[in-house]
């Protein structure tokens, strides 16, 4: 069955940005920069109360080898941090996907889910990929031993760079929900984000001589 997910433990963005509005969203927000390595950074930025998150690398793989990694989350989850379990609730639609998903959180915080609708569109040439995300929860009941993720707004886009490298960027902001400090929840996010980053590209990049 095919599906894609995203990985999220997060605080509501503007969804169905171009690349060329978020670059320059990110002009206009003040962002602070999280240097994981010296290929992956991750940024956050709170604007309006909403605490945001942009992670990006470039990677030397095509959307359509990241959009086959994606499909394969329904069966293996294992690279986005924290994943538990991923569901396709509805595949008959064409480029558009429900999936529920649910995060193992570290104690004391309380294990999360989200039910999340994806659609995603290739250009012509296949050398974009940009995949937008958006909160369906209130279509579904909440676990009584979890806690329900809101407000889920997001968006995958990968484009070509140089050469064979492409420019991976995520951004996205939700509502983690439940009884969690601030600085905590914040720091889980970018903890995960960095986590997610680093697995990523080290499977975007298993058996290639770069």
């Amino acid at each position: 069955m095919q599906s894609f997910v995203f990985f999220i433990l997060i605080s509501v963005f503007v969804s169905g940005l171009t690349q060329a509005e978020a670059t320059q969203l990110a002009k206009e927000t003040q962002w602070k920069e999280h240097q994981v390595n010296q290929h992956i950074l991750v940024s956050s930025s709170t604007q309006n109360g909403i605490y945001q998150i942009n992670a990006k690398m470039y990677v030397h793989a095509t959307p359509d080898e990241f959009f086959e990694l994606l499909e394969a989350t329904g069966t293996n989850c294992h690279w986005i941090a924290n994943c538990k379990s991923v569901d396709i609730l509805n595949a008959e639609i064409n480029n558009t996907r429900f999936v529920h998903t649910i995060f193992d959180s570290p104690w004391p915080v309380v294990d999360r889910e989200m039910y999340t609708r994806s659609l995603h569109e290739f250009s012509a040439d296949h050398q974009h990929l940009s995949i937008i995300i958006d909160d369906i929860a209130d279509n579904y009941p909440a676990h009584p031993r979890r806690v329900m993720i809101r407000n889920v707004q997001a968006q995958w886009s990968m484009t070509h760079s140089h050469d064979g490298w492409y420019e991976l960027n995520y951004l996205a902001s939700a509502d983690p929900g439940g009884m969690i400090p601030q600085w905590l929840s914040k720091q889980l996010l970018k903890d995960s984000t960095s986590t997610t980053f680093t697995r990523l590209r080290e499977l975007l990049h298993a058996d290639k001589t770069l």
